[in-house]
C-alpha cells in the first residue's frame, strides 16, 4: 500500500485546491525556500492525525487555515493504492473550531484512523514522518530521553500502565483485606458475646418444651367438646360452600395453575427448610459442640496442670522432710548402737558384781552358824531393801519415760500450734482478698450492664441507619434505571434519517433540525409536537447553497433524504392578531430559540394557534389551524385529528428531560443522605467497637476474678482441713498430758513410799549389824553392802541405759513410720500426677478430635451456602409467578364477594375452633401418661419456677448466634478470595516487569544490529548503540559508539556537526527497519550533510524504495539525482504556494 494522491486546499500557504500525485518508489520535493515545500509534509501529518499543531509548526489548529482566502475552512484528503481515502477538515468558530474526520468518506474518529494505520506499520513513534527538526532533536536529546524512543518501540508504556493498574487493584484489594479483617474482629467478639446469652436461651426452651408437654396432658379434655362444635360448623359451611363452588368453576384453571406453582413453592421451601432447617442447625449445633468441648479442655489442661504444680511443690517439700527424717533415724541407730555396747559392759559388771556378792555371802554363812538367826534375819532385811529399791528403780524409770514422752508432746505441740497460727493467718488474708475482688468485681458487673445497654442503643441506632441507609440505595438504584430507562427511550426515539442527518451536520452552514434547535415548556410539549409534526425534523441551513451541496452529497453516498430550510430564502407570513377569548396564543411564540432561526419556526408553526380545550377550538373552527393542550389538532379546512397515544409524540422531549433532571437532582439528595446516614453508622460503629473492647477487658477481669476466687476456695479448704487436722491432733495432746500428769502424781506418791520404807529396813538392818559387830561378819557384811551398792548402782545404769535404748528406739520407729508416711504421700502425689497426665493427653486429644469434627462440618456448611443459593434463586422465581397468578385471580374474585361475606363468620369460627382443636392435638399428640393431675400440675410448678429463675431471655439469640456464625464463614471466605487474588497481582505485576524488559530489549537489539549494518555502509566505519545500564535499562540512557572510517571511537558528543546528523539517520533507519511501514517520508535532513553523504543516503534510500515509498524534501542534487520522480513547487505572486509539476527520471 502506497500514497496515491493528496488533495490540499485552503492548508498553510495552499489557498487553491491543490491535487498532487504520487507514485511508488523515490520521490522527491523540491522547490525555492519558503515555497511550500515543507507544508506538503505538514499536510500528510495533519490528514493522518500524526502530529500535534506545534510539530506542524503552528500554535493551534485553527491557525493551519490560510487567512488570506477568506475561507474558514481548510480540508486535507489523502488517498491509497488500495482504494482507501481519509479526509480530515478543520473549521474555524466564534469560539473555537470543529474538526471533522472521514475514513472512506464517512464520519469517523480520529482513533479510527489510528488503528486504520497501525495495522499497517503507521504508528507515531515508528518515523515514519521525519520532519526538519526531528534529527536535530534526536542529536540533543539526552541520554535517558533518547533510551525513551526505544521505550515507545517496545512498548513500555503499555506495560507500565498494566504495572500500575495492577497496582491500584492491589490496593483497593489490600484495603477491602483491612476491611474484611475489621469485620471479621467484631463478628467474632459478637458470637462470643452471643454464645452465653444462646446457652440461656436453649435451657428456657428445653424448660419450655417440658412445661408444654404437660400442658398437653391436660388438654386432652377438652378436646371432644371442641371437636364436636366444628363438626356441627362444618357442615353449615359445606352448605354455602356448595353455593360457591358454582362460582369458583369459571376460575379453576387459573387455580390449578397457581396450585402448580404453589406446590413448587412449597417444594422448593420445603428444600430450603431442609437445608436451613434441623440439618442445617444440626451443623451449627455440631459446631458449636465441638468448639464447646475445646474451650473446656482447654480450660481442664489448665487447672490440671496448676494442681500437677501443687503437687510438684508437695512432692518437694515431703523429699525434704523424708531427708530429714532419714538423717535422724541414722543418728538414733549410731547412739543405739553405743549404748547397746555401754549396755553390754554394764551387763558384764552387774554380772561380776553378783558374783563377788554370792562369795561373801557364802563367807558370812560359814562364819556366823551361830548368829543364825540374826543373820537370817539381816538377810532378809536386806532383800527386803533390795526388793523395795528394785520397785523404787521401777517407779523412776516410769517416771523417766513419762517425763521424755511430756517432753517430746510439748516441742511437737508447739511445732503444731505455730502451723496453727500460720493457717489462720493464710485464711484471714484469703477472705480479706476475696472480699476486696468481690467489691472489685461488683464494680464491674455494673459498668458491664451499663455498656451492654449502650451498645444495645448505638446497635439499635445503627441498624435503624443501616436500614434507612439500605432503603435509600432501593430507592436510589430504582431512580437510577428509571434514568437509564429514560435516556435509553431518548436516545431510542432518535429522529427520523439520522444516518442523513449525522452526515450533513458536519458540514459547514448546517445548524441542526427544529426539535434540536428549540425547547418547549412542559406543559406544552404535547401541543407543539403534534403542530409541528413531521416538520420536527427540517433541518435549517445558511443558504440555499448549503442545502443544494447537502443533497447532492446524500444523493452520491444514498444515504437517504431530509427537508431543509435555508434561513436566507426563508420569507414567513406575518402572524394575525387574536382574539383573547379561549385562545392562548401563537404556537411560535411558545418556544424558546435563537433569535436567527426565528423564519425556520415561523414556516415551521405558521399561523398555528395553541387553544384551552377541543370545544374552544370547535367554536373556531375554519377561522385557524388549532391545537390543544392534550394534543387534538383542528385543521383550517375543518379536518379534526385526536384520541389516545400509543406513546407520547417524539419531538421536543422537555418534558423527559426535565424528568430526567429532576431523578437526577433527587438521585443527588438521596446519595447526601446516604453519604450522612453512612458517616453517621461509622461513628456509631466506632462507638460499639470502643464499648465492646471495654466490655471484653471487664469479661477478662471478671474471668480472672472467678479463677482467683476457685483458687482462693481450694486453698481454704485445705487450710480448714490441714486446721481440723492439727486441732485434733492437739486435742489428743491434751488428754495426753492430763493422763500424764495424773499418773506422774501416783509415781510420785509411790516413789516416796518406797523411800519410807527403804529408809525404816535400813534403820532395822543397822540395829542387827551393832549386835553382829563383835564378829568379822560385819566386816562382810560391811563389804557385802559395799559390793551391793555398786551392783545396784550398775544396775541402776543399766536401766538408765536400756531407757535411753528404748527411747531412741522410739524416736527411730516414729522417724520410720514418718519416712513411710512421707514415701506414701510422694506416691500418692506421683499417681495424681501421672493421671493428671492422662487426663491432660486425653483433653488434648479430645481437642485434636473435635478442630478435625469442625473441619469436616465447616466444609459441610460452605456446601449447603451454594445450594441454598441457588434454591432461593428458584423460590423467588416461583414466588413472582405466583404473584402474577393471584392478580389474575383477583379478577376472579369480584363474583364470589356476595358468598364470602357470608363465609368469612362462619370460616372465622372455623379457623378458630380448627386452631383450639389442633393446638389440643399438637399437645396430646399421641402421648398418654399415668400422672396424676396433681403431679403434672407439681411438673407445671416445677418447670414455672425453673424459668422464673432463669428470667428473662433473648430467644433471638439461637437465630442471631447461626446468623452471625454465617457471616463469620462468608467474610473468612471472602477474605481467603482476597488474599489469593492479593498474590495473583503480585505475581501479574512481576510478570509485566518481565515482559517489559523482554520487550525492550528484543526492540534494542534488533535495533542496535541495523544501527550497526546501516552505519557500516554509510560511513565505511563501525558504529553501535550503548545502554548506559544494560542490568536494568530504565535506570540509564542510551548513547552511540562510532567509528567513522579512519578515526577513533566516539560517542555521539564529540562528532562533528554531519557526522552527529549522519549517525542520527542511521538510527532512524535503523527504526524503520524494525517497524516497516509501506510509505515514508522525510523533511529536508540532508541538509547538514556534505555533498558524498548526501549521495549515500540518496542511494541507501533509493535500495529501500523498492519496498517502501520514499517521499523526501530536499534542495540537495545528489538526493535529487538519486531520485525516480521529482515534483516541483513554487510560490506565486499572492504568496500561495502552487505544484508546477512531476518529472520522471528515466
Amino acid at each position: 500500500m502506497h500514497i496515491t494522491e493528496l488533495e490540499i486546499d485552503n492548508f498553510k500557504s495552499f489557498i487553491k485546491k491543490a491535487k498532487i500525485p504520487f507514485f511508488e518508489g523515490f520521490t522527491v520535493i523540491s522547490g525555492p525556500n519558503g515555497s511550500g515545500k515543507s507544508n506538503i509534509i505538514d499536510s500528510i501529518l495533519f490528514v493522518l492525525a500524526l502530529s500535534s499543531s506545534r510539530t506542524l509548526r503552528a500554535e493551534k489548529l485553527t491557525d493551519l487555515i490560510n487567512l488570506n482566502s477568506g475561507k474558514q475552512t481548510a480540508e486535507v484528503s489523502l488517498s491509497f493504492s488500495d482504494g482507501t481515502r481519509i479526509r480530515r477538515r478543520i473549521k474555524r468558530t466564534a469560539s473555537g473550531y470543529y474538526s471533522y474526520t472521514y475514513l472512506n468518506e464517512k464520519p469517523c474518529k480520529q482513533a479510527d484512523i489510528t488503528d486504520f494505520l497501525s495495522r499497517h506499520g503507521i504508528i507515531p513513534h515508528g518515523y515514519n514522518v521525519v520532519m526538519q527538526g526531528d534529527v536535530t532533536r534526536i542529536i540533543e536529546m539526552s541520554d535517558f530521553e533518547r533510551r525513551k524512543i526505544i521505550d515507545e518501540i517496545a512498548g513500555v508504556a503499555e506495560f507500565d500502565a498494566k504495572k500500575e493498574q495492577a497496582i491500584r487493584e492491589l490496593e483497593v484489594v489490600r484495603e477491602r483485606i483491612e476491611r474484611e479483617e475489621m469485620l471479621l474482629s467484631e463478628l467474632s467478639q459478637r458470637l462470643g458475646e452471643l454464645a452465653e446469652e444462646r446457652k440461656q436461651a436453649l435451657k428456657y426452651r428445653e424448660w419450655q418444651e417440658k412445661l408444654r408437654k404437660l400442658e398437653t396432658c391436660r388438654a386432652g379434655a377438652f378436646l371432644n367438646a371442641k371437636e364436636k362444635d366444628l363438626a356441627s360448623l362444618v357442615r353449615v359451611i359445606a352448605d354455602q360452600e356448595l353455593a360457591l363452588s358454582r362460582v369458583a368453576s369459571d376460575r379453576s384453571l387459573e387455580e390449578n395453575e397457581w396450585s402448580y406453582l404453589k406446590a413448587d413453592l412449597d417444594d422448593i421451601a420445603r428444600q430450603i427448610n431442609q437445608k436451613s432447617g434441623t440439618e442445617y442447625l444440626k451443623l451449627i449445633a455440631d459446631l458449636e459442640e465441638a468448639k464447646g468441648v475445646i474451650r473446656l479442655s482447654e480450660q481442664a489442661i489448665g487447672r490440671a496442670r496448676k494442681e500437677k504444680e501443687a503437687n510438684l511443690e508437695g512432692m518437694n517439700r515431703s523429699f525434704v522432710d523424708q531427708k530429714r527424717a532419714e538423717e535422724r533415724i541414722t543418728e538414733c541407730t549410731n547412739a543405739i548402737r553405743e549404748m547397746t555396747i555401754d549396755r553390754t559392759n554394764l551387763a558384764m559388771e552387774t554380772a561380776a558384781a553378783r558374783g563377788q556378792i554370792e562369795k561373801l555371802g557364802a563367807e558370812i554363812q560359814d562364819q556366823s552358824r551361830d548368829v543364825e538367826g540374826a543373820r537370817d534375819k539381816l538377810f532378809s532385811l536386806m532383800q527386803a531393801i533390795e526388793a523395795e529399791k528394785a520397785n523404787r528403780s521401777g517407779i523412776l524409770h516410769q517416771k523417766d519415760l513419762i517425763l521424755e514422752k511430756s517432753r517430746m508432746r510439748t516441742l511437737e505441740r508447739e511445732r503444731l500450734e505455730e502451723r496453727l497460727r500460720e493457717i489462720e493467718g493464710d485464711l484471714a488474708s484469703r477472705v480479706v482478698q476475696r472480699k476486696r475482688e468481690e467489691q472489685q468485681e461488683s464494680s464491674l458487673r455494673e459498668e458491664k450492664k451499663a455498656i451492654e445497654q449502650e451498645i444495645s442503643a448505638l446497635e439499635a441506632s445503627v441498624f435503624a441507619k443501616r436500614s434507612s441507609a439500605e432503603r435509600l440505595r432501593e430507592e436510589l438504584r430504582g431512580i437510577e434505571h428509571e434514568t437509564m430507562r429514560l435516556e435509553a427511550q431518548q436516545q431510542a426515539q432518535g429522529e427520523p434519517g439520522s444516518r442523513a442527518l449525522e452526515a450533513v451536520l458536519a458540514m459547514a452552514g448546517v445548524h441542526g433540525t427544529i426539535a434540536r434547535l428549540g425547547k418547549a415548556p412542559p406543559e406544552y410539549t404535547t401541543a407543539l409536537n403534534v403542530a409541528a409534526g413531521g416538520k420536527l425534523h427540517y433541518v435549517v441551513v445558511d443558504d440555499d447553497k448549503v442545502a443544494a451541496a447537502a443533497i447532492r452529497y446524500l444523493k452520491d453516498q444514498k444515504l437517504g433524504r431530509l427537508t431543509f430550510l435555508p434561513l436566507a430564502k426563508l420569507r414567513p407570513a406575518p402572524l394575525p392578531e387574536l382574539p383573547d377569548n379561549g385562545i392562548i396564543g401563537h404556537a411560535v411564540r411558545m418556544l424558546e430559540y435563537e433569535p436567527q432561526f426565528e423564519p425556520a419556526f415561523r414556516v415551521v408553526f405558521g399561523a398555528t394557534v395553541v387553544v384551552e380545550s377541543l370545544d374552544r377550538g370547535r367554536q373556531l373552527l375554519g377561522k385557524y389551524r388549532m391545537v390543544t393542550r392534550d394534543g387534538e389538532l383542528l385543521e383550517r379546512s375543518g379536518a379534526m385529528t385526536g384520541g389516545s397515544f400509543k406513546k407520547p409524540p417524539r419531538g421536543f422531549g422537555a418534558a423527559v428531560e426535565d424528568e430526567i433532571d429532576r431523578l437526577r437532582q433527587r438521585a443527588g439528595e438521596i446519595r447526601s443522605e446516604i453519604a450522612d446516614l453512612e458517616n453517621a453508622v461509622k461513628q456509631g460503629s466506632a462507638g460499639i467497637e470502643e464499648r465492646r473492647g471495654r466490655r471484653s477487658a471487664i469479661d477478662g477481669e471478671l474471668q480472672r476474678f472467678t479463677i482467683t476466687a476457685e483458687e482462693i476456695g481450694r486453698q481454704s479448704d485445705l487450710f480448714s482441713q490441714e486446721k481440723e487436722r492439727v486441732e485434733g491432733v492437739l486435742a489428743v495432746f491434751a488428754e495426753e498430758v492430763r493422763s500424764g500428769t495424773a499418773d506422774l502424781a501416783a509415781l510420785e506418791a509411790s516413789l516416796d513410799t518406797s523411800t519410807g520404807e527403804i529408809a525404816q529396813l535400813t534403820r532395822r538392818m543397822e540395829q542387827l549389824k551393832k549386835r553382829l559387830d563383835d564378829t568379822t561378819i560385819p566386816a562382810l557384811t560391811e563389804s557385802l553392802e559395799k559390793k551391793r551398792r555398786e551392783l545396784d548402782d550398775a544396775e541402776r545404769r543399766l536401766r538408765n541405759k536400756e531407757s535411753d535404748i528404748a527411747d531412741l528406739s522410739r524416736e527411730r520407729q516414729h522417724f520410720v513410720a514418718r519416712v513411710e508416711e512421707l514415701k506414701g504421700e510422694k506416691t500418692r502425689l506421683a499417681e495424681v500426677n501421672r493421671q493428671i497426665d492422662a487426663d491432660i493427653a486425653s483433653a488434648e486429644a479430645q481437642i485434636e478430635e473435635s478442630r478435625e469434627a469442625i473441619q469436616k462440618v465447616e466444609e459441610r456448611q460452605k456446601e449447603f451456602s451454594g445450594e441454598l443459593d441457588g434454591l432461593r434463586t428458584r423460590h423467588s422465581d416461583t414466588a413472582n409467578a405466583i404473584h402474577e397468578s393471584e392478580k389474575k385471580l383477583l379478577e376472579f374474585d369480584s363474583a364470589k364477594e356476595r358468598i364470602a361475606i357470608q363465609l368469612d363468620a362462619l370460616h372465622g369460627r372455623q379457623a378458630s375452633l380448627a386452631a383450639e382443636i389442633e393446638s389440643l392435638r399438637g399437645e396430646v399428640g399421641e402421648v398418654t401418661t399415668d400422672l396424676s393431675l396433681s403431679e403434672i400440675e407439681d411438673g407445671i410448678a416445677e418447670a414455672s419456677t425453673a424459668m422464673r429463675k432463669i428470667g428473662a431471655v433473648n430467644m433471638l439469640a439461637i437465630e442471631e448466634y447461626d446468623r452471625v456464625e454465617s457471616r463469620v464463614n462468608e467474610r473468612q471466605e471472602k477474605k481467603e478470595i482476597l488474599s489469593r487474588e492479593r498474590t495473583t497481582l503480585l505475581s501479574r505485576i512481576e510478570r509485566f516487569e518481565t515482559m517489559k524488559f523482554e520487550a525492550f530489549m528484543t526492540a534494542y537489539r534488533a535495533i542496535d544490529a541495523n544501527f550497526r549494518g546501516i552505519f557500516a555502509r554509510l560511513t565505511s566505519g563501525s558504529g553501535r548503540l550503548i545502554l548506559e545500564n544494560e542490568e536494568d535499562p530504565f535506570k540509564g540512557g542510551l548513547s552511540f559508539a562510532v567509528q567513522p572510517r579512519d578515526k577513533a571511537v566516539h560517542l555521539l558528543s564529540a562528532l562533528s556537526g554531519g557526522e552527529k546528523s549522519l549517525t542520527t539517520l542511521a538510527f532512524i533507519f535503523s527504526i524503520q527497519q524494525h517497524l516497516p511501514a509501506p510509505f515514508y517520508a522525510f523533511d529536508e535532513v540532508d541538509m547538514s550533510l556534505d555533498g558524498s553523504n548526501v549521495e549515500r543516503i540518496g542511494e541507501m534510500i533509493r535500495d529501500l524504495s523498492g519496498t517502501s515509498q520514499f517521499i523526501i524534501v530536499s534542495l540537495r542534487k545528489p538526493m535529487i539525482e538519486g531520485a525516480d520522480r521529482i515534483l516541483g513547487v513554487t510560490l506565486l505572486p499572492d504568496k500561495s504556494s502552487f505544484v508546477t509539476g512531476v518529472r520522471a527520471d528515466v
